[in-house]
């Protein structure tokens, strides 16, 4: 995979777009979740140091601070869902000729596609803290840059669609049930926050339509 973190979006997108298993859908949600967290931070610091908006200056910076830490952090997962994958890749092309190997199989993928839903769910749990904070921004900051913040909440929302259905297509592959309903509540709590998105969206809508 293209390095994330150095290499150019155009070779990022060369490599989505290729013949190659990675990067793929989890990594452009954790891409999509950096590009919502920037435009939420831009909508903020277009906020601050003005006169108009000087009561919210502090709640700006500190939506500023929490995106620009998001935004450092999806770039890192996008490279753990690549690998997580990958590692899924591995334990399905483990031998299966006898049953101590079947059985050694099974607990590998098992194994490589709780960590191949853990890390989405992490994309998807930030995406969701991003939704909180492009909500927070849209109305308090400077009204001529909100639909950016709404174009961040969008961005978020897609990122935990496509975490959504990299997770379900993990489960399958899990036999423990703990782990399973682990899995299954946090994807929960991160739908939640898919549907607050829309919210965002069109409020944004509703200023622009006054």
């Amino acid at each position: 995979m293209t390095d994330s973190s150095s290499g150019s979006l155009a070779e990022f997108l060369d490599a989505l777009g290729s013949s190659a298993p990675t990067p793929g859908g989890g990594a452009g949600a954790a891409v999509a979740l950096g590009m919502g967290a920037a435009l939420v931070a831009m909508t903020a610091r277009l906020t601050t140091g003005r006169r108009r908006f000087r009561a919210v200056q502090a709640d700006m910076e500190r939506v500023i601070e929490r995106c620009d830490s998001i935004r450092a952090a999806a770039l890192d997962l996008a490279e753990a869902d690549a690998e997580a994958y990958g590692s899924v890749m591995a334990a399905f092309g483990m031998p299966r000729s006898s049953n101590d190997e079947r059985s050694a199989r099974r607990a590998a993928i098992a194994c490589a596609s709780e960590q191949a839903s853990r890390v989405p769910l992490r994309v998807a749990a930030a995406a969701a803290e991003i939704i909180e904070l492009a909500a927070e921004t849209a109305a308090k900051g400077n009204p001529n840059v909100i639909s950016d913040a709404g174009a961040g909440a969008a961005l978020a929302r897609t990122a935990i669609r496509i975490c959504e259905m990299n997770v379900q297509a993990n489960l399958g592959s899990i036999d423990d049930s703990v782990v399973r309903a682990e899995l299954t509540a946090a994807l929960a709590t991160a739908l939640e926050a898919r549907d607050a998105a829309d919210g965002v969206v069109d409020s944004v809508l509703g200023e622009s339509a006054e």
